[in-house]
């Protein structure tokens, strides 16, 4: 298939503009979808999509675990805020 395309694919999900990947994946679908019914499509081209499509996966699920982890310390953060003494009287006499 285009290259550019691929590449324009890989850099909005690198990039973390989802919308714009998922966009530029719905395009290619189409594209791909197209050769698929013209019996067009080759071997090289559906392992080229899976490629893409594993990689995409991938790389999505580690920017979900990463966006996961970080939300989980703005959680504990908050609670030990939340429960930690505010009077600088205690640090003053545990100094």
């Amino acid at each position: 298939m285009n290259s550019m395309r691929i590449d324009a694919i890989r850099q909005a999900v690198a990039s973390g503009d989802f919308l714009r990947a998922m966009s530029l994946w719905n395009q290619y679908a189409s594209l791909l979808h197209r050769e698929i019914c013209r019996c067009a499509c080759t071997p090289a081209h559906m392992d080229e999509a899976r490629e893409l499509l594993e990689w995409s996966r991938r790389t999505v699920a580690l920017a979900r675990a990463h966006a996961q982890s970080r939300l989980d310390a703005l959680r504990v953060a908050d609670r030990y805020l939340q429960t930690a003494p505010r009077s600088a009287a205690l640090l003053r006499t545990c100094l």
